[in-house]
């Protein structure tokens, strides 16, 4: 990267490259895959990502819509004067237009949102954390029924969301894993639920996700995240990139944040899986009560 002279056009060209790569590490999207998608060139966007390209607003939104998120969502503040309100603002940008009014209508209301969860358990955390296997357990133990939601959209489009993100794009699977989480809010009042590494990438739904069922981060060191994931028989999102490591890294730092929000964390990889489902089940049975 070359050096800045600290001029604001240095600055901005800067935070619009770390944006940049954090959307794309938040989907799991390689650098190549931003270049098919978008059209731009993957040197280009190495120029990016670096702060050191000059991106016109042409460019921008065609990345944008690659990524599936809003132009503003690339600015700096998303163009708006505090942190607050910017993150207010793309919130809102998210919304599809059938929720829109009534998140005018709550915001103007003194009730706040639904943070009903009953005994609805929510694990989230990156591929490789465990969620699968320990939310199974916990489950049985607890004398609960056990959902993946990834199971759930793709009974619900009839085909792998490997399709779905396709022929659908990110767009398509945001659509329908919302709908799918509200079919299990619907049917369900206490169930153990694993989601998709990747929800957090959608800021409305990964929201309705912690109000309306107790969360649980399951993390894990990067490595035992790659060993398992190897041993699953599955290498996305790094498959055929040689530098697959550093773009884990680079996933779990974009997304750490956010499954930092949910009520309790576990590190999976202190101790070994039946040590690790006693854990769960002590956390479990303290946040429902």
């Amino acid at each position: 990267m070359s050096e800045s002279n600290g001029s604001p056009a240095d600055a901005s060209a800067a935070e619009v490259g770390v944006r940049l790569r954090a959307a794309r590490a938040k989907i799991g999207m390689t650098r190549r895959q931003l270049a098919a998608a978008s059209g731009a060139s993957e040197r280009y966007l190495a120029l990016l990502e670096a702060g050191t390209g000059n991106p016109t607003l042409a460019v921008l939104a065609l990345l944008a819509g690659a990524l599936d998120i809003a132009v503003a969502d690339l600015i700096p503040m998303g163009g708006e004067r505090g942190q607050s309100r910017a993150e207010a603002a793309s919130m809102l940008r998210r919304l599809p237009e059938s929720r829109l009014r009534s998140a005018i209508e709550w915001m103007a209301s003194p009730r706040g949102i639904d943070t009903l969860r009953g005994e609805r358990i929510v694990l989230v955390g990156l591929r490789g954390a465990g969620k699968s296997s320990l939310g199974s357990a916990l489950a049985e133990r607890l004398g609960l029924p056990f959902l993946e939601m990834s199971r759930e959209v793709e009974a619900a489009y009839g085909g792998e969301m490997r399709l779905l993100i396709e022929l659908g794009g990110q767009s398509a699977l945001r659509q329908y894993e919302h709908e799918a989480w509200e079919a299990i809010l619907a049917r369900y009042s206490a169930v153990v639920i694993a989601t998709p590494g990747g929800i957090v990438a959608d800021p409305i739904l990964y929201d309705r996700v912690l109000a309306s069922a107790h969360s649980v981060w399951l993390e894990a060191s990067p490595e035992d995240h790659m060993q398992r994931v190897m041993a699953q028989g599955d290498f996305r999102p790094m498959a055929s990139n040689r530098s697959a490591m550093d773009d884990l890294k680079a996933i779990l730092d974009a997304r750490s944040a956010d499954y930092a929000r949910a009520e309790a964390r576990l590190n999976t990889s202190a101790q070994d899986f039946a040590a690790t489902c006693d854990k769960l089940q002590e956390i479990a049975r303290s946040i429902i009560r």
